[in-house]
């Protein structure tokens, strides 16, 4: 018998206002949120973020990505946002992929990038 295969559901990070990140996921992220007791849920399909009103706890590596299509969507979601969050890296082709950083207001590293690999192949000619 195979073991089960995990379904990885959800991320739960401490934030420390929940107006000021629900502003941030909705309004930045683009994301559904509704809150939920002293939650705050931001949806995507599949997938939650839950943000919790407490101490962020960052350090190391610890980012979470979105993907995207190809370096021009990119390059177009960081235009559309680059006034409204703090840019952390431009985007640029690195190890197989198209990748920028932007940070939330708690300091957590989000990426949005696309698989080069798997971009279309007009996008491929724009780096």
């Amino acid at each position: 018998m195979q073991p089960a295969r995990l379904d990885l559901t959800h991320l739960n990070l401490d934030v420390r206002d929940l107006d000021v990140a629900e502003r941030f996921y909705r309004d930045v992220l683009d994301l559904p949120v509704e809150r939920s007791g002293s939650k705050l849920i931001a949806r995507e399909p599949g997938f939650l973020i839950v943000l919790n009103c407490g101490e962020p706890a960052m350090g190391g590596t610890f980012h979470f990505g979105f993907r995207l299509n190809s370096p021009a969507e990119v390059d177009a979601w960081f235009a559309r946002v680059r006034d409204r969050a703090p840019v952390v890296r431009e985007p640029k082709a690195a190890n197989g992929v198209y990748v920028g950083r932007i940070s939330d207001p708690d300091g957590y590293a989000i990426e949005v990038y696309c698989d080069l690999a798997n971009a279309d192949e007009s996008a491929l000619t724009v780096r």
